[in-house]
């Protein structure tokens, strides 16, 4: 489910909290909030690493792994919800664990 993003706050479905930068994407699965930040906030030498996953109240539960692509990875868009799927700059859909943020699988797009 989608959730209501304003500049760094999430909220919607009982959701409300500011995120450490501007907001691209947020979305409940679950009791989970995923989190997709704004590419351009994070350092520009190297991997944005800017998929977060917080519980309902905001505390962090995880931060997603980059991907090994340098100053283009960084996470674009949620493709699928289950099982998570999120788009990467680079030109790959990722496959994540939802319950680790690690990198379970890769498949190039472009």
């Amino acid at each position: 489910m989608r959730l209501r993003i304003d500049d760094n706050w999430v909220k919607g479905a009982g959701v409300l909290f500011e995120g450490s930068y501007p907001v691209l994407e947020a979305s409940l699965i679950g009791n989970r909030v995923l989190v997709i930040y704004d590419w351009m906030a994070f350092d520009r030498n190297g991997p944005a690493k800017n998929l977060f996953c917080y519980d309902r109240s905001g505390q962090l539960l995880w931060r997603a792994e980059d991907i090994g692509h340098g100053a283009t990875d960084a996470y674009t868009g949620i493709i699928a919800e289950e099982p998570l799927s999120v788009g990467n700059f680079a030109g790959f859909a990722c496959r994540i664990d939802e319950q680790t943020g690690k990198v379970l699988g890769t498949c190039f797009t472009k």
